[in-house]
């Protein structure tokens, strides 16, 4: 179940989230860039059982177990289960896969979750609200793409109790809004 809210009331908290994480310049493409049809649309899911308070203590959790791709990441569950697990509560998320930056330029990106997150783009953490909160918005992270293509993406969320949110937003080069990341910009290897 998605919550709906007004996507003037996300512009306009996107816009005014505290100060930019440091820019990110030298990000770089993965490499070799996937061969079409090779890609799987979504990202790849491992969920770890783990009644956590940082988001370190579901990357030391393991590698979890495999669950049904995440086709995006925009999920307001509220009490119900969290992304695609079988669990409302206690659950932690290793999302793998791609992204795709379709142009050079400035991008920003920030998330929104409930309770804590870490977006590694890459391999370098872009955003970091690692902690338990009620659902809230990350400090706007600028990453600086100097070559479009696919990137390499690893997130990590849990949910320790009561309603769960995970959702990935950017703007674009140029843009003015924030936009929920697409489905076509993910994918991943089966």
């Amino acid at each position: 179940m998605r919550w709906g809210l007004n996507s003037a009331v996300i512009v306009a908290v996107l816009a005014g989230a505290t100060a930019a994480l440091a820019g990110f310049d030298n990000l770089t493409p993965a490499e070799p860039q996937p061969a079409a049809g090779t890609l799987q649309p979504g990202l790849a899911v491992n969920y770890v059982d783990v009644k956590a308070r940082h988001v370190d203590e579901v990357e030391a959790g393991g590698d979890g177990e495999p669950g049904a791709p995440l086709p995006l990441l925009d999920y307001q569950s509220g009490a119900g289960n969290v992304l695609t697990s079988e669990h409302a509560d206690l659950i932690g998320a290793r999302i793998r896969g791609f992204i795709k930056f379709d142009q050079a330029g400035r991008w920003l990106m920030a998330t929104q979750s409930n309770d804590g997150v870490r977006v590694r783009i890459a391999g370098q953490v872009v955003i970091e609200d690692p902690d338990v909160h009620s659902d809230q918005f990350s400090k706007n992270a600028e990453l600086n793409i100097a070559t479009a293509g696919w990137y390499k993406l690893d997130v990590t969320y849990f949910e320790r109790k009561s309603t769960s949110t995970l959702q990935l937003y950017w703007q674009r080069p140029g843009g003015s809004e924030f936009e929920i990341v697409p489905a076509g910009a993910f994918g991943h290897t089966p």
